[in-house]
């Protein structure tokens, strides 16, 4: 039990050669190995081997420590997908507004809302596309953390530069996975964040903070 447990941690699959390498190839580094993996390790295991759930965005531990420096009791978060980083986002800022389109998974972050008695969060299930992408158009005032990590990520993509406010960020979650030749909607929206970039004329962080290269 505890051998296929660390397979799965450590080992890698078709898509990557190991944990420590994203999709496209890109090794993490020894740095971030020695700083972040001890972390990552706990959390794999205590996911996969206890069911409990860290309460961490699923997101690099180093994209996490940029979030937990940017936001600020006055910020306004949108999340298009929604989970242990809901509730982190909702800790943290002012609003947070969250969708949804999984039922069994909505259900779970729900009761954890319900549980931390969590008021600044406006959520949504859908399973409509145009539902989904259009979430968040109507809070006027903008968003500057927007986190793109669920489905139609391209449209959400495209979506989210109308609703980011002036210095806001915004990331796209796992854009180094779907790299095979066909490519994807994946690929669709990195370029779409590529372009976006480069007309923005972001920092090097920023910059960063728009791509995920692996989980640590």
């Amino acid at each position: 039990m505890l051998g296929k447990i660390l397979d799965k941690i450590l080992k890698g699959n078709r898509f990557r050669k190991s944990r420590w390498h994203d999709q496209k190839g890109h090794f993490v580094g020894w740095s971030k190995i020695l700083r972040h993996g001890p972390l990552a390790l706990s959390s794999g295991f205590s996911r996969l081997a206890l069911n409990r759930y860290q309460p961490v965005p699923w997101l690099p531990y180093t994209i996490i420590g940029y979030f937990h420096d940017f936001l600020t009791p006055n910020s306004r978060v949108l999340e298009f997908g929604s989970g242990m980083s809901t509730l982190w986002y909702a800790a943290r800022a002012q609003t947070v507004w969250a969708v949804e389109d999984y039922r069994p998974w909505y259900e779970k972050v729900q009761l954890m809302v319900a549980g931390q008695g969590t008021q600044n969060l406006n959520y949504l299930f859908t399973q409509e596309k145009e539902a989904y992408v259009s979430f968040g158009e109507s809070y006027l005032e903008g968003f500057d953390l927007i986190v793109v990590d669920g489905s139609y990520r391209s449209a959400c993509v495209l979506q989210a530069e109308k609703l980011l406010r002036p210095g806001g960020i915004l990331y796209l979650d796992n854009s180094d996975m779907d790299v095979q030749p066909e490519g994807g909607d994946m690929r669709v929206a990195e370029s779409y964040l590529r372009d976006l970039a480069k007309t923005w004329k972001t920092t090097p962080v920023e910059t960063t903070a728009l791509y995920r290269g692996s989980f640590l």
